[in-house]
């Protein structure tokens, strides 16, 4: 019987989408300016600025993961505090896995140690251990 709470890649990748694009929604400005709102202005000068404002920034790696814990494993229990642990968890669990993937690895390398599979002692033979076997009769 296949296990309810287990999700196979394309679950994985709908609720990854669902959580970036809850991240943006979140990170994104919230308020909508109408033309009655903004002053009359010169058209030539509102080109420059268009041209010179950057991309928004994307969300973190850690604030989208946290944002994917949340959202998959809701509780009660995320305080402030506890959602600072996490991402500060997340934050040193990424730092590391970067450290790792940096480090230059040939095929030929491989762990320092030899894998021998362990055998008890023998214990001693008796005397009746050496006699085959009699059929019961």
């Amino acid at each position: 019987m296949p296990d309810p709470h287990r999700i196979d890649r394309r679950q994985f990748a709908g609720s990854l989408a669902a959580a970036s694009c809850v991240v943006a929604t979140a990170l994104a400005p919230s308020g909508h300016a109408t033309a009655a709102d903004k002053p009359a202005a010169d058209p030539a000068k509102e080109a420059p600025q268009a041209d010179a404002s950057e991309k928004p920034v994307p969300p973190s790696e850690e604030l989208l993961l946290l944002t994917y814990l949340m959202q998959r494993y809701p509780s009660e229990h995320f305080d402030d505090a506890a959602l600072q642990g996490i991402f500060r968890d997340l934050r040193g669990d990424l730092a590391r896995g970067r450290l790792l993937s940096a480090f230059p690895l040939n095929n030929s390398d491989e762990p320092s140690f030899v894998f021998r599979a362990y055998r008890a002692p023998q214990l001693p033979q008796t005397e009746q251990s050496q006699t085959p076997l009699q059929p019961v009769k």
